[in-house]
């Protein structure tokens, strides 16, 4: 009937509706589902087509395959996420640039430094050369054998590259690079392939690198840059400032232009003139000041160079080098790990760099721009990288007025020969003294120091090359101390002797084998595997001529037995019989007749003079300038000269102080008291006169002893011999510095330079303390043990002023040794010639 139909009718009609509504619930639930998975599938399909993007190479063995977001920059909250990944790739660098640094611990006890790589991958980015210690080493070798060229030659590296799909913001300003402008140093080295290094040198001998030569003579021209970054860190010189010290525009008189025009002879001049018209852009003749957009305290060296190399770009207009042969960039520190250098530059390049104020260093500046020319470093007897004293690239001088010290001999070879420069062409003479094999050949000569190559009248030699027959050879000069030298710090008027390297003539590390005084030989034994020794013996030095000049003579095996004086003629002189025969007329008689007296008196036995002989002689009481207690003890004798005066009642780590001799003396030694137990690291500096002025300023100072000591606590012990005896002529001053690493005790309560003990020859003043060397003073103190030296015996009563037997013996050992060559041995202790009796 109706009504069931009418049930059946509602009851249909509330199913369709319930239906309806399960249906549009089961769509709300299934959207979010369809729009998840949409939503997966379009960033699926965007990743693809990245990877497609990218060279058209797959990058799936190179980085993960979920690839992840990174933050770009992280300092601020509005910086984008930016999708990154990383792969390595091979790329080959426009050239290998090999640098080369000074230590920052201005002394041989610092860091050593051997040469680092740089791979040139475009213009302006430089990033380090990484490998295995074998590849580095390896790498070095061949720059030591001139197979690797610094600036020319290039190699295949391995570079990780970061794939970024969005770029930072321009708002950015962490401190770091924008990626966009340096796309490249993303990484922070480039990596050595696995194996051996395998170089790409020209093969058809032109240049790789064909935009940059060295320029040996002539005037140079110079930039100097005076860096300052994003936070205003920069060296505190202003740019006139600069421009003096470098090229001495308001007459500073010792500075690296001046160095390189004196020791060159006017052959090589640093200028702040230019071939293109640059003066708007410089705030004083030759420096420019650029600011970089990055923080130097946050940023690496490859950074710092590239954002300062491009800030003169955009200023000048042209890229860099340019119109220079160097650039010298001033930076006003370094942070963070391997800052431990004070300067560094391109070996056979244009680039330089210094921190702090190491660029008004005159002889900083000469050693780095002596690596741009492509000289090696040189170092002392102890086989370390720049322990030589002798020339610029060993340790130069240290401060702003000390750069009088030209190029060792093994260097001046490698100009006059190798690059046919400098002294070339002189009256000078730089020879190859080829010895044979056989023995019994000698060289004869008079050599003049390279310091007086301009006053050479007789064609001397300046420098002898010993050939070896090998790429290592020996190289033999007189270490003038005079003009553009008078500032040498070792072996000053003494013959030198070092080894160096491919011949001589091109990149090699040079080394101090010896230096001798008048009257000293050194010895190289087995010379050229023959079983018979070479000797080097110095006849006679004479500085009191110009030029002075020291007589050498090299013998190869048993010296010939020189020839007779009058070699007999090939015939006899007379006819035979030899008896004489009647001249045809008879002979005069005596023209003059007998005098009517005697003309000797009787008896005919010389008399005395009127006047004794004089000096010098041993016995005369005079420890002359050829003495020393081994050779006359009865002429030269050892004092103790005792300081102890009361209680040592302070810890210190070094003091610094002065004496005035009353008559000639020479010290030689010294107590130390420690303030602890152990082995330290003793260091005795020298200076001539008072320190007044001088007490930050290591580069015044000489090293005269350094060397770890067995020290005892509270108990003086004496530290040897110094390595260089200091002589003080009557009437003079003369300065010590001793510092110990692990400190030594001193006496307070004192008035600084006030005369603190004095013996008759001998007054010692006090002086300041140190806890760390040629930085902050302490305090005053006094030196409160023995200190030795010897005078000559007339000034004292000997008996009375001779020290022990025992001591004296240990003198004489001593001499020995310091009259000995100083050759380098394997165990043997780095011995300093003696200078005093040359000085004296």
């Amino acid at each position: 009937d109706y009504s069931t139909v009418n049930y059946l009718f509602t009851t249909f009609k509330m199913i369709l509706r319930l239906t309806s509504v399960l249906a549009a619930t089961g769509l709300a639930l299934l959207v979010p589902s369809i729009s998840v998975g949409a939503q997966k599938l379009q960033r699926s399909t965007a990743l693809d087509r990245q990877k497609q993007k990218i060279d058209g190479e797959d990058l799936s063995s190179a980085i993960p395959s979920n690839s992840r977001l990174l933050l770009h920059r992280k300092k601020k909250a509005q910086q984008k996420k930016q999708l990154s990944r990383r792969k390595l790739q091979s790329s080959q660098c426009i050239t290998i640039i090999a640098i080369d640094s000074i230590s920052d611990a201005m002394n041989d006890g610092g860091e050593e430094n051997d040469e680092d790589f740089l791979c040139e991958l475009v213009h302006g980015v430089t990033l380090p050369i990484q490998g295995t210690e074998e590849q580095m080493k390896e790498m070095r070798a061949m720059l030591h054998a001139d197979t690797l060229l610094s600036n020319e030659s290039t190699l295949e590296v391995l570079q990780e590259i970061e794939m970024i799909d969005e770029m930072a913001g321009a708002d950015d300003d962490s401190g770091a690079l924008q990626l966009a402008e340096f796309p490249s140093l993303l990484q922070s080295a480039v990596f050595l392939p696995p194996g051996n290094v395998n170089l790409i040198n020209s093969s058809d001998g032109r240049k790789l690198n064909a935009g940059f030569k060295v320029q040996y003579e002539g005037k140079s021209p110079v930039l100097v840059v005076k860096v300052t970054d994003k936070d205003g860190l920069a060296i505190e010189d202003n740019a006139d400032h600069i421009s003096d010290k470098v090229f001495g525009t308001s007459g500073d008189e010792i500075n690296p232009a001046q160095g390189f025009k004196d020791c060159s002879f006017g052959k090589f001049e640093l200028t702040n003139e230019y071939s293109v018209n640059i003066e708007d852009k410089l705030s004083a003749p030759g420096v420019i000041e650029v600011s970089i957009p990055i923080s130097i305290q946050k940023s690496s060296q490859s950074e710092i160079r590239a954002a300062a190399q491009k800030a003169v770009e955009d200023k000048l207009d042209f890229e860099l080098p340019g119109p220079f042969q160097q650039v010298m960039f001033l930076v006003e520190n370094c942070y963070g790990d391997g800052c431990g250098w004070a300067a560094y530059a391109y070996i056979r390049g244009w680039l330089s760099i210094y921190k702090q104020d190491n660029y008004l260093k005159p002889g900083v500046v000469l050693h780095e721009i002596g690596h741009n020319l492509g000289f090696a470093h040189s170092g002392g007897l102890d086989r370390r990288t720049y322990s030589d004293h002798t020339g610029l690239m060993g340790n130069p001088l240290w401060g702003d007025d000390m750069g009088k010290m030209c190029f060792n001999p093994a260097k001046n070879f490698q100009l006059a020969v190798g690059n046919n420069v400098w002294y070339n062409d002189g009256p000078g003479k730089i020879i190859t003294w080829d010895s044979g094999e056989d023995g019994g050949t000698v060289l004869d000569t008079k050599m003049v120091g390279i310091a007086e190559f301009d006053k050479i009248t007789e064609n001397n030699n300046v420098v002898v090359k010993l050939e070896t027959g090998t790429d290592k050879d020996y190289f033999v000069g007189f270490n003038r101390a005079t003009g553009p030298t008078s500032q040498n710090r070792l072996a000053s008027d003494l013959v030198t002797i070092y080894e160096a390297g491919n011949n001589g003539m091109k990149y090699s590390t040079s080394f101090l084998n010896a230096y001798l005084a008048e009257g000293e030989s050194h010895t190289l034994s087995n010379w050229r595997g023959t079983k018979q020794d070479l000797t080097i013996r110095v006849l006679e030095i004479n500085v009191g001529v110009v030029p002075g000049y020291a007589h050498i003579k090299i013998v190869f095996g048993d010296e010939p037995t020189p020839p007779p004086a009058n070699n007999p003629t090939s015939e006899p002189t007379t006819a035979t019989p030899t008896t004489p025969q009647p001249t045809d007329e008879p002979t005069l008689p005596p023209t003059n007749h007998p005098t009517s007296e005697p003309t000797t008196a009787s008896p005919t036995t010389p008399q005395p003079t009127e006047q004794p002989v004089v000096g010098p002689f041993c016995g005369d009481g005079i420890c002359d300038l050829h003495e020393s207690p081994k050779d006359c003890n009865t002429d030269c004798i050892v004092v103790d000269f005792d300081a102890k005066k009361g209680k040592s009642d302070a810890k210190t780590n070094g003091l610094m102080f002065t004496f005035d001799a009353k008559a000639p003396v020479t010290l030689t030694s010294l107590d130390i008291e420690s303030k602890k137990d152990g082995d330290s690291q003793v260091t005795v500096y020298y200076m001539n006169g008072d320190y007044e002025g001088n007490e930050f300023n290591e580069g015044a100072w000489e090293r005269v002893f350094d060397r770890s000591i067995s020290l005892e606590k509270n108990v003086a012990t004496n530290i040897g011999q110094f390595d260089k005896e200091v002589f003080i002529p009557a009437g003079e001053e003369a300065s010590l510095f001793v510092f110990s690493e692990n400190g030594l005790l001193v006496s307070t309560n004192t008035v600084s330079s006030q005369r603190a003990y004095e013996d008759e020859l001998l007054a010692m003043h006090n002086g300041l303390a140190f806890k760390k060397a040629f930085k902050k003073v302490d305090q005053n103190g006094r030196w409160n043990s023995s200190v030795k030296y010897y005078t000559s015996s007339k000034h004292k009563d000997v008996e009375e002023m001779r020290t022990s037997l025992l001591e004296e013996e240990d003198a004489a050992s001593v001499e020995d040794g310091r009259r000995s060559s100083r050759s380098r041995g394997a165990d043997e202790e780095v011995v300093t010639a003696v200078k005093h009796h040359h000085t004296r």
